[in-house]
């Protein structure tokens, strides 16, 4: 069976459960959520070898220093070193940074390609590396299956970017499937506060409270289990939904993803509504809050508009934030 573990000097690589537990330990609220951007992101539909080496350039300039492993590159590289054997023959031979050189070790690994590793990391002075990754089985793009690492999320995109293969893109949404009513609820509302709002999960003025109520509702100090599940599922959603804006694939596999699933259509169809009744809850809110004499019933309308906003950010149900303007219509 492969693991998804290896020791926490290669976290960079983006392999350890613990590095990233660590990360929202940190910050908590807060984490990093990476899109795809560039001719990276449509590489498969024309295979450019420039649109490769400008992905690598701007990787370079980047530096090594980034927290957030590179965990998109790695899944676009493995799926060619995978499924092309020139093209990976061209990037292994070409002059890269050490740190570089670790990437394609790693993505030769993920790339299911082992002796392949092997033989490159003994000849640029990475064996220690490739012995680690070796013991520690990590598993190959076609094994990965997204659970509670947000990053196997990012591998498969890159993936998806390089082959075109909606696959990649289903199995990302299949932790959907096997998540009870709540968690899915959850995910999705991350995943669009996050499109939204960024890594707050909150508009400026408003405070992060999202974030922190998810690290209380699912005990992320006790076990950071379910609380690591519900991120990726949010990071899920926020990378796919960024990208089917400019990818009919996805958006395709997203849409017929949730059509053929009664229970999580619905549940979609929920969260989707109560997200647009929360931006008009914080719109009034705001415009409430700058007028200079506002009469009663725009007080008793601001409150509950506030009152359902927050109920929102503290993952309360979505029935709470469709109540308040069903009473202003009485």
């Amino acid at each position: 069976m492969h693991r998804n573990t290896v020791p926490a000097r290669f976290a960079k690589l983006g392999i350890t459960v613990a590095a990233i537990a660590l990360m929202f330990m940190q910050l908590c609220p807060g984490a990093a959520f990476a899109a795809a951007e560039g001719c990276t992101a449509i590489y498969y539909r024309a295979k450019s070898p420039a649109c490769i080496d400008d992905a690598l350039a701007q990787f370079r300039q980047m530096g090594e220093n980034n927290y957030e492993a590179p965990n998109g590159l790695i899944g676009f590289l493995a799926e060619l070193f995978r499924a092309y054997p020139r093209e990976r023959e061209r990037l292994l031979n070409a002059e890269r940074s050490d740190y570089e050189k670790s990437v394609n070790v790693v993505s030769l690994y993920r790339a299911d390609l082992p002796d392949e590793a092997q033989k490159f990391a003994a000849a640029n002075g990475l064996s220690s590396l490739s012995d680690q990754l070796r013991a520690a089985q990590i598993s190959p793009l076609g094994a990965v299956k997204p659970f509670i690492i947000p990053g196997d999320n990012d591998l498969l995109i890159g993936a998806y970017m390089a082959s075109g293969d909606t696959s990649y893109i289903e199995r990302i949404l299949d932790n959907y499937a096997s998540a009870d009513d709540t968690m899915v609820k959850d995910g999705l509302r991350v995943g669009f506060m996050t499109g939204k709002f960024g890594l707050n999960l909150a508009p400026r003025g408003r405070g992060a409270m999202m974030i922190r109520a998810a690290c209380a509702k699912y005990d992320f100090e006790g076990d950071p289990t379910k609380f690591m599940r519900v991120m990726t599922l949010g990071r899920a959603i926020w990378s796919l939904q960024s990208m089917a804006a400019q990818d009919d694939g996805i958006k395709k596999a997203f849409s017929d993803f949730f059509s053929r699933d009664a229970r999580l259509k619905i549940l979609l169809a929920a969260e989707r509504a109560a997200f647009e009744n929360y931006l008009k809850a914080i719109t009034f809110v705001s415009t409430f809050e700058d007028r200079t004499e506002p009469d009663q019933d725009q007080q008793r309308a601001y409150s509950m508009m506030n009152k359902a906003a927050s109920s929102y950010e503290n993952l309360g149900s979505s029935k709470d934030a469709f109540e308040p303007f069903n009473n202003l219509k009485k």
